[in-house]
């Protein structure tokens, strides 16, 4: 009797793991996350929960995280793997799916004076809020309030949740 062979992806080893690991640490620290945003949010999460590029490791502290994260979430290890595929896919500049289908979603065109323009906003999601940025954001949004429009539509909203609570 013939047998069947297998479909199943090969396991990533350890050392697979951690050159994957240090490939992702460099683009996230050394070059300013460099393609995390064309990935789709929840990519870009599972990238940061299974292979942590932002946080400084030592061998057995990634080996321990990697044991760690698998066990807690057994489908992450191969989604982390197809999001890093897609990554590499899209920095080499060859077609990828998870990418061409987020660019369709996020990209609008607009006319303006008879020419038509594209726009695409693409996140990057950082692993932990990052409190110099935010503040920098709400410092901002307050002085551009100065007619206090802005302050008074917060409250409202806050007085109708308040009242429909």
């Amino acid at each position: 009797m013939a047998r069947k062979a297998s479909r199943t992806m090969p396991r990533l080893t350890l050392q697979d793991y951690l050159t994957t690991r240090d490939y992702l640490a460099e683009l996230w620290i050394e070059r300013d996350g460099l393609g995390f945003s064309a990935l789709p949010g929840h990519a870009q999460r599972d990238l940061h929960d299974y292979f942590a590029p932002s946080v400084s490791m030592t061998v057995r502290e990634a080996t321990l995280h990697r044991q760690e994260m698998t066990n807690a979430f057994p489908t992450l290890p191969q989604k982390a793997g197809r999001t890093v595929a897609a990554l590499r896919a899209h920095l080499e500049g060859r077609p990828s799916q998870m990418v061409d289908r987020r660019r369709e979603k996020i990209s609008g065109t607009f006319d303006s004076a008879g020419k038509t323009y594209t726009i695409r906003v693409e996140p990057e999601r950082r692993p932990h809020v990052d409190t110099y940025r935010l503040a920098r954001a709400l410092v901002s949004l307050s002085k551009s309030d100065v007619d206090g429009k802005l302050l008074a539509k917060a409250r409202k909203q806050r007085e109708r949740r308040e009242r429909n609570s």
